[in-house]
């Protein structure tokens, strides 16, 4: 009724304290707080304030009680709501201070029993290689050999079913991966790096990104193994549509050491998000420093493209292609050339007419290399046709376009290279 009351406007505004103030003395603080809520004066706001002193403090202590049960999530929830309401930065700071306390706690409580339960009789020197046959933490400990010691220490001390789960991972089962791991987060914040392994093998990713950036709010985004956690979280926040939150992230990183990998991910992002000027920079500067990254060639060719400076990007896309370039290739080794930035380059000899013998040699590279074509080599065979007056030209336009569906901005490129050939 109370609902309704406010929605048509049955009671008036000094009846509407007054059930206001009898809400709050029969404990109900949020039904006093929107029953004044709209109500002009200052008995009324006397009374919203009580309101919501009591949603703040009722919020403050259910966050209480479910941090102290371990639920993370539902006491976050309830700091929040408590925010909303009005409370203080102190309350608040107060709560999360509490919270961490008890999450070590816990961890150590974890340990403690992980630690009493895993208790190994050495023979020998080393007590690893003294577990019995099979058992997972062998396999385990040589997976994570590789990662920083301060990381393999913690991990390590979770014991064999923390084992147990990042194998199933290893072993193609990230779903029951993810939820083994998931009962070791709360005791463990390392655990989160693993288990956003799971989600990322999952393609869960909002929950890969989550446990990232968690991981590296705690433990500081670093290298682990094949992968930095804050490069994968700043191409996961791109991939879920937050580019400029992903850009933040690198220039974080990066404030706090050089990192070849991050700087490349910023690039790529600075080109992503419209920023030419400053992404040709930055990539300039990553080159100087990893000379044979051929991706980062075809970045400069893409970002010099998108500028407007076609020659530019051709010598970027060529620059890339002679990185092979050496008198021995048995000793300075050999990688293939980059397929995309053949393309690339083939497109942009072939549309501007320039070089037809170089047009024909990186034509002739790519055929040798593209195993299954694409559109893109459709495109590139058909304004080569064109270029050599081949008259098959018109059956290979008419299949272009029928590959694409209408609005496509490619249809457009095709009729800009195509329309006056086919007409004249």
């Amino acid at each position: 009724m109370s609902f309704l009351g406010r929605l048509f406007g049955i009671y008036s505004p000094q009846e509407r304290v007054e059930r206001a103030r009898a809400f709050l003395a029969k404990g109900e603080a949020n039904e006093a707080r929107l029953e004044v809520l709209d109500v002009q004066g200052p008995e009324a706001e006397a009374v919203l304030a009580q309101a919501l002193a009591e949603m703040v403090r009722l919020n403050v202590v259910e966050a209480r009680a479910r941090f102290s049960a371990g639920d993370e999530e539902g006491g976050q929830e309830h700091l929040e709501m408590a925010r909303q309401f009005g409370a203080t930065a102190d309350q608040l700071k107060d709560v999360r201070r509490e919270a961490r306390e008890l999450r070590e706690e816990a961890r150590q409580a974890a340990l403690a029993k992980a630690q009493q339960a895993e208790v190994v009789v050495p023979e020998g020197d080393d007590p690893l290689w003294s577990l019995p046959p099979g058992d997972p933490r062998v396999r385990f400990a040589m997976l994570i050999e590789a990662y920083p010691a301060p990381l393999r220490e913690r991990l390590g001390a979770l014991g064999r079913d923390f084992a147990a789960a990042v194998l199933l991972l290893e072993d193609g089962q990230a779903g029951p991966a993810f939820e083994a791991l998931s009962a070791f987060v709360e005791a463990e914040p390392a655990a989160r790096f693993e288990r956003a392994r799971a989600a990322l093998a999952l393609g869960q990713l909002p929950r890969a990104a989550s446990d990232l950036a968690a991981f590296g709010e705690q433990f500081g985004h670093q290298r682990i193994g094949a992968m930095h956690t804050g490069v994968t979280l700043a191409q996961l926040q791109a991939q879920l549509g937050r580019p400029q939150e992903a850009l933040a992230l690198c220039d974080q990183v990066l404030a706090r050491g050089a990192d070849l990998s991050v700087a490349a991910t910023r690039a790529h992002l600075l080109h992503a998000t419209g920023q030419l000027e400053a992404a040709e920079r930055a990539t300039s500067e990553v080159l100087r420093a990893a000379p044979k990254d051929l991706g980062l060639y075809r970045l400069l060719g893409q970002v010099r493209l998108a500028r407007g400076n076609r020659l530019g990007a051709m010598q970027a896309l060529e620059a890339g292609l002679n990185t092979n370039n050496c008198s021995n290739p048995t000793k300075c080794g050999f990688t293939p050339p980059d397929v995309p930035s053949l393309r690339l380059l083939a497109r942009l000899y072939l549309e501007d007419r320039l070089d037809p013998q170089r047009a024909r040699e990186v034509v002739a590279m790519l055929q040798g290399m593209v195993q299954q074509p694409t559109w893109e080599d459709g495109y590139v065979a058909a304004l080569a046709a064109r270029n050599d007056g081949d008259l098959s030209v018109t059956e290979m336009v008419t299949a272009l376009r029928s590959a694409l569906r209408p609005g496509d901005p490619r249809l457009a490129l095709v009729d800009a290279q195509f329309a006056p050939a086919l007409t004249g």
